[in-house]
C-alpha cells in the first residue's frame, strides 16, 4: 500500500494523517521562507535546526515503515524512495554500497522553495538521510549534500557513511 493510499483525510476535523502520524500541505517557499527570513549570519543556524527534527520526527515515519515489513535495507530506501515522491519531495535515486549511500535528488521542493544560493539548502532531505542511513548501516552516520540545485547543480546529490 502506498503512502497516498494510507493518508486518511478527515474532512470534519480539517486533518490528514497516516496511522497516528499527522501531514500538512504547505507551499516550498513558505516553509523555506522561514530560513530567508532570518539574517544571513543566521541561516546555518535555521538548517542545522531543520536536520535535527527531520532526523528526530521524520526517523519516527521511517521506523514506522521499517516495523512495517521494510526491514530489510533496500525494502527500506524502496518506501523511502516511494514516499519522498509521494509526500513531494522530489525523484530519489538511491545507490547502496557496503559503507556509502548515495542519493540523488531531482525536483528538490526544499532547493526550488529557496531559490539561488552559494551554499546547499536541502537540510530537510539531510536530516531525512540522517535517519534513515542510521537504520541502514544500524550506526550513527554524517550525510552531506555534495551538490544543490539551488546552487545550480542539475539534482541535489547526498552522501551518507557511517561515522
Amino acid at each position: 500500500m502506498t503512502f497516498r493510499d494510507r493518508l486518511h483525510y478527515d474532512a470534519g476535523a480539517g486533518t490528514y494523517h497516516d496511522s497516528s502520524m499527522r501531514y500538512i500541505f504547505i507551499k516550498p517557499e513558505a516553509f523555506m521562507g522561514v530560513a530567508l527570513e532570518m539574517p544571513a549570519d543566521q541561516r546555518p543556524a535555521v538548517f542545522e535546526a531543520m536536520i535535527r527534527t527531520v532526523i528526530r520526527n521524520g526517523g519516527k515515519s521511517a521506523q514506522a515503515y521499517k516495523a512495517a515489513g521494510a526491514a530489510d535495507p533496500g525494502a527500506l530506501l524502496a518506501v523511502i524512495r516511494e514516499t519522498a515522491g509521494q509526500l513531494g519531495w522530489g525523484r530519489w535515486e538511491s545507490d547502496l554500497g557496503p559503507d556509502r549511500l548515495t542519493v540523488t535528488v531531482h525536483g528538490s521542493p526544499f532547493a526550488a522553495g529557496y531559490g539561488a544560493s552559494d551554499l546547499p539548502v536541502c537540510a530537510p532531505i539531510t536530516g531525512m538521510l540522517t535517519a534513515v542511513s542510521g537504520m541502514i548501516f544500524d550506526a550513527p552516520t554524517v550525510v552531506r549534500e555534495r551538490e544543490c540545485a539551488a546552487t545550480g547543480a542539475p539534482a541535489c546529490v547526498f552522501e551518507a557513511c557511517p561515522a
